[in-house]
């Protein structure tokens, strides 16, 4: 019984000794390089794939970090101070180089920002930023098609941090030691005699290397129409081919 009451203990001294840092009221934790807290989702898992696919890119050929962000609401800061609160407190982009990108869309607000890191300030200047969000945001999210608008987005910036940016070969990880949890699994284990023993929830989406924002990018809304924008082929980035909106099959994820 002593035996078990100390295990006990020790359970919940490694869940608070490897709790994540906590950030700011209203300010979401952020991973590499999707996260759709919207509820219900706005992505399907394969949509979620693919525009993971060219950020990681990105990462792998240049080292710069670019994170995608969907929320329903950014209130009560709006879409400008959430988006400078939330690339500070998760530190997109590298520490010391600070070439992080941060794109984020609120849907019950029908609002875009894209945040720019010091370090890509001059590769990616507010009307660059402003002319991708207008060109490719605004039109696709204007006629519901979120997936498409924000993997064009993310494609076009992409693009020119590769082409334009002085970065290096990263090896980038999507996955780290969740040591809260092999915390967890191992006192499990002991409690249990050896009984039960599960290796989900070691692992966790490796968080951002400590860049700074700049302040710089731009935002806009998407209330009205514009004429849909046709996808580009650019040459370095190996982009997916996204599925149609219109004839794409919905499925079940477990």
């Amino acid at each position: 019984m002593n035996k078990r009451i100390l295990l006990l203990t020790l359970l919940f001294v490694s869940v608070f000794l490897f709790a994540p840092k906590a950030v700011a009221q209203d300010i979401p934790s952020v991973y590499l390089y999707v996260n759709d807290l919207t509820t219900p989702p706005t992505l399907l898992r394969s949509e979620v794939d693919d525009i993971t696919s060219i950020c990681y890119q990105v990462d792998n050929l240049t080292s710069a970090e670019v994170a995608i962000l969907i929320v329903n609401s950014t209130q009560p800061l709006g879409i400008s101070q959430f988006a400078v609160k939330t690339f500070q407190s998760n530190g997109i982009g590298k520490a010391g180089r600070d070439n992080g990108v941060l794109i984020v869309v609120s849907t019950n607000e029908r609002q875009w920002r894209i945040e720019v890191g010091y370090g890509l300030e001059g590769v990616l200047n507010d009307a660059k930023v402003g002319s991708i969000g207008r060109s490719t945001i605004e039109p696709a999210l204007a006629s519901g098609d979120l997936y498409n608008g924000i993997y064009n987005a993310t494609l076009q910036v992409g693009q020119e941090i590769v082409d334009h940016y002085n970065g290096q070969a990263n090896n980038p990880s999507l996955f780290t030691w969740n040591w809260k949890g092999i915390a967890i699994t191992i006192a499990i284990f002991l409690l249990t005699g050896g009984s039960v023993i599960s290796i989900r929830g070691i692992y966790r989406r490796s968080g951002y290397g400590g860049g700074r924002s700049g302040g710089g990018g731009a935002e806009g809304s998407y209330n009205f129409m514009r004429r849909p924008v046709r996808r580009r082929n650019f040459q370095g980035l190996r982009p997916r081919q996204p599925r149609s909106t219109t004839h794409r099959i919905v499925t079940t994820i477990d």
